[in-house]
């Protein structure tokens, strides 16, 4: 049974320092939410592996995530809800030195609005709201955090 995708632009970097511009396949509809299929829906979900395009040799490979640093995205993809949330402006130091600055949306409740909640009570790839170039981060790649 073919299922109908479209395909979604973003850079992929790996903890072995290595870029890869690819494209990932995303469904029209999800049962996680209202709309389409997120990049950051595929990452946080319980697949270990996804299929993505190489855009560069025209290949499907299939990458391990746990090793995606982070993903850099083309265009803004998130729910337009998710932009109401409340804010929480950071700076973040990556394991490798880089550092990025940008902006968390957060439903959490009220006695959640501490960057620890934020960071404890969030799946493993957070997505981060820039001027340019929004950025999904792997948690697991990121050394430290401050408010901004």
């Amino acid at each position: 049974m073919k299922v109908d995708k479209f395909k979604r632009q973003a850079t992929l970097r790996v903890s072995t320092g290595g870029r890869l511009d690819v494209n990932f396949f995303l469904s029209y509809a999800t049962d996680e939410h209202p709309g389409r299929e997120l990049i950051i829906d595929i990452l946080n979900s319980e697949r270990s592996f996804i299929p993505l395009e190489d855009i560069l040799k025209g290949e499907i490979l299939m990458i391990g995530k746990n090793r995606f640093m982070d993903v850099a995205l083309t265009d803004r993809d998130l729910l337009p809800e998710s932009q109401e949330a409340r804010e929480i402006g950071v700076q973040i130091e990556l394991i490798n030195g880089d550092l990025v600055e940008g902006t968390f949306f957060t439903d959490l409740p009220p006695d959640k609005l501490r960057l620890s909640d934020y960071l404890n009570f969030t799946p493993q790839f957070i997505y981060l709201c820039r001027d340019q170039n929004d950025v999904i981060l792997n948690k697991d790649y990121i050394l430290s955090l401050k408010h901004r």
